[in-house]
């Protein structure tokens, strides 16, 4: 995996499978203008949704406000923020 910048955050949303969730977690993104490094998203054979996004160079505060936002979409269970600092 290429991640650009000084730091990595992966959101990670587990939510129910519906067809719209996804679109809907990218949203919030595009609206804030923040690019993602890496996505993948796969269904699980409990009917679930994994999500993982990975950014760069998002500061706190902004991350912060996603996942906020990320957990007020009806179909999500969980979100969890992770920020990596790397090595220079």
């Amino acid at each position: 995996m290429v991640v650009r910048g000084k730091s990595r955050t992966r959101f990670s949303v587990q939510a129910d499978y519906e067809v719209n969730t996804l679109s809907r977690v990218l949203e919030l993104f595009t609206i804030r203008g923040l690019a993602c490094d890496t996505l993948h998203a796969k269904r699980t054979t409990d009917g679930l949704h994994w999500i993982e996004l990975d950014c760069s160079d998002i500061e706190d505060q902004h991350a912060g406000v996603v996942m906020n936002k990320l957990r007020q979409i009806v179909t999500v269970r969980s979100v969890r923020v992770e920020t990596t600092m790397l090595a220079a």
